[in-house]
């Protein structure tokens, strides 16, 4: 029994140890319906036939080269033991509910436009301790179905489509060896850095987000398989050298509406069959209360000249859950690998160590001493 690893992170470690037997080659093949719906003609060749996807660069754009799947599709299909199952081909996101409805070209731009407004309007807003709006507390996102970079509710091509070349060629890279060759790199699963825009993916939250203000910044915190600290540094310039993996963020106030600007950011990946960004990605934010104070309204712009050929945008809503004064509500750091180990074997698989394995760490069994007294012990006497 192989232990390929298909989940990621604590809230899938359970699901990652009882997985599927590979086959003499060492690729899952569990067997979805490969036969096209109904007035559908398959391409001569797509993702699951091709000898090598590179070659196929004429058909990335067309919805039957990925068989109508969806990105997040894709990345459970051996999961979900559908490989090579066609999805609705009629299903899918208007682009025009994906792009940025806004006339700018950089996020720059963007910032300044915002800040001229607030300037005409007698702003920024300087706020005190006793002036500032209260937004403290812990909130869930809301509108699932709205965020489309869980990659759910579009077709595979269409976010290739709003790719430049060399960041198509890389999103179909991955959809390959997740799918056909079985070797999910996750970052979760890896302990590797999430990166900034695994803020915007459906798994990188977990539960609440916790918002803590002050007159000069307003704090973010989250996690699940990684934490999550976000900082909008009020009134400041950005200064940072060098990329920082959450980029680094400044911000003003118009009113009751929070602006934030996000650059100097280290270029990634979300994974899960989604795109890369580049390092000169950089957002733009527009926080926006309710009347009631119960909903902040979040309009994200993404700009990435590098990996996008327009800027991208989404509306995220975050409902008010409990104050930070809520007698049992936690945040739970994470530290990742607790437990675990996950590596990639000799085939490029990812391999999940059981105790006793070499390279399988036990971070609760003192593993220090274990090292100490498995090189430098043997044979004494304790």
């Amino acid at each position: 029994m192989a232990r390929t690893i298909f989940a990621i992170g604590p809230i899938a470690l359970a699901a990652a140890i009882s997985l599927t037997t590979l086959n003499a080659q060492g690729v899952v093949r569990p067997q979805g319906d490969p036969n096209p719906p109904a007035g559908i003609t398959p391409l001569p060749v797509d993702l699951f036939t091709s000898k090598n996807f590179y070659l196929d660069s004429q058909y990335w754009l067309d919805k039957r080269y990925a068989r109508c799947n969806t990105p997040r599709a894709l990345t459970d299909m051996v999961r979900d033991q559908r490989f090579g199952a066609w999805g609705d081909c009629n299903f899918d996101r208007p682009i025009d509910r994906i792009v940025s409805p806004y006339p700018y070209k950089t996020a720059e731009e963007h910032y300044n436009a915002l800040l001229t407004e607030a300037k005409k309007a007698g702003g920024p807003t300087v706020d005190t301790r006793q002036t500032m709006p209260n937004w403290d507390g812990r909130y869930r996102r809301l509108s699932p179905a709205e965020q489309w970079t869980w990659g759910r509710n579009l077709q595979t091509a269409t976010m290739l489509s709003l790719l430049t070349p060399e960041y198509r060629k890389r999103m179909v890279q991955q959809n390959y060896h997740e799918v056909v060759n079985n070797s999910p790199q996750w970052n979760a699963s890896f302990c590797y850095p999430e990166g900034f825009m695994r803020w915007w993916s459906e798994a990188s939250l977990g539960g609440d987000i916790e918002v803590m203000m002050t007159a000069n910044q307003v704090q973010f915190l989250s996690g699940i398989a990684d934490n999550f600290l976000r900082r909008v540094l009020i009134g400041r310039s950005h200064v940072q050298k060098v990329p920082q993996w959450y980029g680094e963020t400044v911000g003003f106030w118009n009113g009751s509406a929070l602006v934030a600007w996000t650059a100097n950011v280290q270029g990634w990946t979300i994974t899960h069959s989604m795109f890369e960004y580049s390092s000169k990605m950089q957002t733009v934010e527009v926080f926006t209360p309710s009347a009631d104070g119960k909903v902040i309204t979040v309009d994200t712009t993404f700009y990435d000249p590098d990996a996008f050929i327009r800027p991208l945008h989404m509306v995220t809503p975050w409902e008010f859950r409990t104050g930070l004064d809520d007698p049992e509500a936690r945040f739970t750091f994470v530290e990742c690998r607790v437990q675990s180990t996950i590596v990639n074997g000799p085939d490029g698989k990812p391999t999940q160590l059981l105790p006793g394995e070499p390279g399988y760490v036990d971070y609760f069994g003192r593993p220090w001493a274990q090292n100490w007294e498995e090189h430098f012990e043997k044979g004494w006497i304790k």
